[in-house]
């Protein structure tokens, strides 16, 4: 599979190659975890809390976000600061930076992995078609 619906495409954003995954719920949130790229120069994850996604972010509790040594990960989101909160808690060395297009861009050049729930997945395809003209 290369691409669904914007589900797994990697698209240029300022010189650095960026792969877009999707999770929605916390079994997919593991299984996208699991598609990490070791080798990546970051990690932008991407939470909102808006209706489709569902407002009570409990959840993220029951996700292990561990082993990204060497990764530089990013907290980003309209509920970026839960989500570092989160990140702490699991030893995870991170930064926040709320807009994800900014998140990526705080990342070594290279390739980033993306990894975001319904809302902040459908922004930021939204804001890369605007920026790059690449369409999901």
């Amino acid at each position: 599979v290369t691409e669904i619906a914007g589900r797994y495409r990697s698209v240029a954003v300022d010189g650095r190659s960026t792969r877009m995954l999707l999770a929605k719920n916390p079994a997919g949130w593991q299984e996208a975890l699991s598609m990490i790229d070791p080798a990546a120069t970051g990690l932008v994850i991407a939470v909102n809390g808006q209706v489709p996604d569902g407002e009570d972010l409990s959840w993220l509790w029951d996700v292990r976000f561990e082993h990204f040594e060497g990764t530089q990960v990013v907290a980003a989101g309209e509920r970026a600061t839960d989500l570092a909160v989160r990140l702490t808690y699991a030893g995870v060395d991170h930064i926040t930076v709320v807009d994800p297009l900014r998140a990526i861009a705080s990342c070594p050049p290279g390739r980033v992995e993306v990894l975001a729930n319904y809302t902040a997945f459908r922004d930021l395809n939204r804001d890369l078609e605007e920026k790059t003209g690449a369409k999901a």
